[in-house]
């Protein structure tokens, strides 16, 4: 495998994506004091949803390109797995429980934009 990796050689888009609006929606949800109305939930988890289908596969691809035994890709192979779990995992039943579903996948989005910086930043299989 390569020692450098760049993020448009492995992703399916070579347009990176847009970490600062995915890193805000998250942070959006966790400044909530409450859950919002229904459908604003809805809206906000649906937004999460398509975060975390955008990243995993990006992530994915670049955990496959790292080095062997690269300590990041081990990190980031645990965090695209939790944020998968996490997605598909019903949120109970509830207001409060769509809530803290919600607020829930917002940590793993905030987590997958760290690992997607962290594994992409160039010379990064170079650094581990």
């Amino acid at each position: 495998m390569s020692s450098q990796v760049s993020p448009a050689s492995v992703t399916t888009d070579a347009t990176p994506p847009d970490l600062a609006t995915m890193r805000e929606t998250g942070r959006r949800v966790h400044a909530l004091d409450g859950p919002p109305p229904a459908a604003d939930l809805a809206v906000l988890l649906d937004t999460l949803r398509g975060h975390v289908q955008l990243l995993v596969p990006d992530i994915r691809a670049l955990i496959r390109a790292a080095p062997a035994g690269d300590y990041a890709a081990a990190v980031a192979l645990v965090g695209v797995d939790e944020a998968w779990r996490r997605l598909n995992t019903p949120p109970g039943f509830g207001t409060y429980a769509a809530y803290r579903h919600a607020r829930k996948v917002a940590l793993s989005v905030l987590s997958l934009c760290d690992h997607w910086e962290n594994l992409a930043r160039p010379g990064a299989a170079a650094a581990h």
